[in-house]
Order: structure tokens, then C-alpha cells, then sequence
């Protein structure tokens, strides 16, 4: 009996220390895979020309469990593998103090450091202290001059900042390498910005804002457009079509309509002629435009020339984009700007009709 009892004990304590075994053996692998992957990354990376890290802003909400933290992790690019990071962090405790809040990390930063950092108040964002709004329309340049006025940094460093630092948000990834690049994704709203800002901090949070309004609004419904078009606009060229619809039409229910105006004038090959585009390439205001204005060499330019300006004329807004997602089936060519408050347009389908109400009533 005392044999059948030693023999029992034997079978429990050894299938315990098998288990335990295999538990201590799966979290080395976990660290030893994770201990590659970062080390891989920095060894093995294939982009030519290595990247310095980026700042990433990343908010963790209160009821944000270790499944939610690693999750949110990956979706900003900061880890590979969601399960083998929330693995780590369950093995080596960390998981179980994971703060919450908005917090200022960068994609340098390996899963251990990451880990660290999530359980540190250190690196939890700094207050919000100031605060900017940023209204439909603007450029870049007059972004730059309103945000100035906060008085942390010059609109010449903002610019500076558009111009030169490499940003993450992975829809930029269509966007070719060019002057004004940024033009139309930064998203006006409102923003709070943190003690002391620099310009990125403003930048990333109009990026992010135009990221959550594309997953949103957006997302689909560019592809969508075949349908409606007959030809397949990028994210880019929606956004272009959005920001000329943004200060050509100031009235809401007109926005859709100047949207058809502009996909049907494209699909006619004809030059869109949009009076916004030359102030926007000679910097000049409409009432000051000259006939050499109308000639100059410009990309942005679309008098003389067809398709669409080489980017963005300006930040639009949802109303903006939703008119450029979803144009109002009509089949105007012409458009006639009337000189009324607030300033609205009449539309034709023919050059006759156009030019007819134009030496009746005047208007552009």
C-alpha cells in the first residue's frame, strides 16, 4: 500500500514540476522571441536610411485591461504582436500595473521599455495647458500664423516642422515625398496642447484627429467612388477635391454640387478653372488677382491645365470631405459665383447657359 501511496506522489509532484516546467520554458521563449524581434529590428531593418524615433501620443483608457493596452499598442505601430507583448507583461508582472492616461511614447522604444514606461508616471503626457482653434480652410501657413500666436513658437518653426519631420500616421503613406505634403490633413478643430508645446505636438494631434475622422467617415467609402465616378480617385485626390470644395463653396447645401461640378469638369478633361487655386499658388487674395496671376506656372495653377492641382489648397473639414465622398448626381459643368451674402452660386450645364447669365448679372 505504502508503495501504491510513494508511487501517487511520485506521478502528482513530478506532472506539477513537468507543468512548471513548461510554463518557465514558454516564458522564455516569450522573452527570448520578443528579445529578437527588437534586436531584428534594429539589425535587420531594410529601410535604407534608419529613422530617428517618432513621437507617438498614445491614451490609455481607465478601464483599459492588458489585452486593451497591447491592442492599442499595436494598432499605433509600436509593437508587432499584441499576444506575444501581452504574454510578456503577464510573465514578468508589469501587466498588472499599467497606468492610465495619455502617454508620450516613441517608436524606438522596444516591448521591455514600453512595459516600463506604461508603468511609470514619468511618462504620462504633461497637463493640458494651452489651447488653439483652428477653423475650416486654413492652409498650413495660416495655421502656422494662428497657432504663433500662442506665443510658444514661431510660425516659421511650425513650418519648419511640416516641412522636415517625418511623421508615422500610416495614411500618409500614400502621400508622395513633396513640398506642402501635409497640406489637407491637418484637421481643424479644437486642440489642447500641453505645457510648453512645440509645434509637433500640434501637428501629431491634427494628424491623429484626421486619422480618427478617415477610420469614421472615410474608410470604404473612397473605393466606393468607382461606382459613382467610373474611375478611382485616391485618398490624396479626395482630400484636393475636399479642399477646393472648402473655399469655393460657403454654403453647406451647395458643397455636393461644387463637388459634381469638379469630378464632372475632370471626367471631361476639361481645366477645372477654380479661382481658389491661383490664390493659392501667388499667395495673393481673389480681388487682387491680375490676367498674368491666371498664367502663372504653378502646379496648383488649374487655369490652363487639367486635372487636379498637385495638392491640397487647403484643410478642409467633415462637411468638406463628406461633399467629396458623395457628390450630387447632376451633370453641371459651370459654375457662376454670385456677389450675395453669404456667397452662393448658380450652376449650368452648358457654356451657353454659363456665359449667358454671366453678361446678364455679372459674377465670376
Amino acid at each position: 500500500m505504502w508503495r501504491r501511496v510513494i508511487n501517487v506522489s511520485n506521478y502528482l509532484f513530478g506532472g506539477l514540476f513537468n507543468i512548471g516546467l513548461a510554463l518557465g520554458l514558454i516564458a522564455v521563449a516569450v522573452f527570448v522571441t520578443n528579445w529578437a524581434f527588437d534586436q531584428g529590428m534594429t539589425v535587420f531593418s531594410t529601410d535604407d536610411i534608419a529613422r530617428e524615433p517618432v513621437q507617438v501620443i498614445v491614451e490609455i483608457p481607465e478601464d483599459a485591461g492588458p489585452a486593451d493596452v497591447a491592442r492599442i499598442l499595436e494598432e499605433h505601430e509600436l509593437i508587432s504582436s499584441a499576444f506575444l507583448f501581452r504574454l510578456e507583461s503577464m510573465f514578468n508582472g508589469s501587466a498588472n500595473h499599467f497606468l492610465h492616461g495619455t502617454f508620450e511614447l516613441n517608436t524606438g522604444m522596444s516591448s521591455s521599455d514600453l512595459m516600463f514606461a506604461l508603468n511609470s508616471p514619468e511618462f504620462l503626457a504633461q497637463e493640458e495647458e494651452g489651447r488653439v482653434v483652428l477653423i475650416e480652410g486654413l492652409t498650413n501657413r495660416q495655421i502656422a500664423d494662428v497657432a504663433a500666436t500662442l506665443g510658444y513658437f514661431s510660425a516659421a518653426e511650425f513650418l519648419y516642422s511640416v516641412e522636415n519631420e517625418f511623421f508615422a500616421h500610416s495614411f500618409l503613406a500614400e502621400i508622395a515625398e513633396r513640398p506642402n505634403r501635409l497640406e489637407g490633413f491637418l484637421f481643424p478643430d479644437t486642440y489642447n496642447l500641453p505645457a510648453n508645446p512645440s509645434p509637433r505636438d500640434l501637428i501629431v494631434r491634427q494628424l491623429d484627429r484626421f486619422a480618427d475622422i478617415y477610420d469614421q467617415h472615410m474608410a470604404g467609402r473612397v473605393a466606393d467612388l468607382y461606382g459613382i465616378l467610373g474611375w478611382q480617385p485616391t485618398l490624396e485626390q479626395v482630400v484636393i477635391v475636399a479642399s477646393i470644395i472648402e473655399v469655393e463653396a460657403v454654403i453647406a447645401a451647395e458643397r455636393p454640387i461644387v463637388a459634381a461640378v469638379i469630378y464632372n469638369r475632370l471626367a471631361a478633361n476639361m481645366p477645372l478653372e477654380m479661382i481658389t487655386t491661383v490664390v493659392y499658388a501667388t499667395n495673393r487674395r481673389a480681388d487682387l488677382l491680375t490676367t498674368a496671376d491666371f498664367q502663372i506656372n504653378s502646379p496648383y495653377n488649374t487655369f490652363g491645365r487639367t486635372g487636379l492641382p498637385v495638392g491640397a489648397i487647403s484643410n478642409p473639414g467633415l462637411s468638406a470631405l463628406e461633399a467629396a465622398l458623395s457628390p450630387a448626381n447632376v451633370n453641371y459643368l459651370f459654375m457662376l459665383k454670385l456677389a450675395d451674402e453669404p456667397v452662393g452660386h448658380l450652376f449650368f450645364e452648358t457654356a451657353g447657359e454659363f456665359n449667358e447669365a454671366r453678361a446678364a448679372i455679372g459674377g465670376e
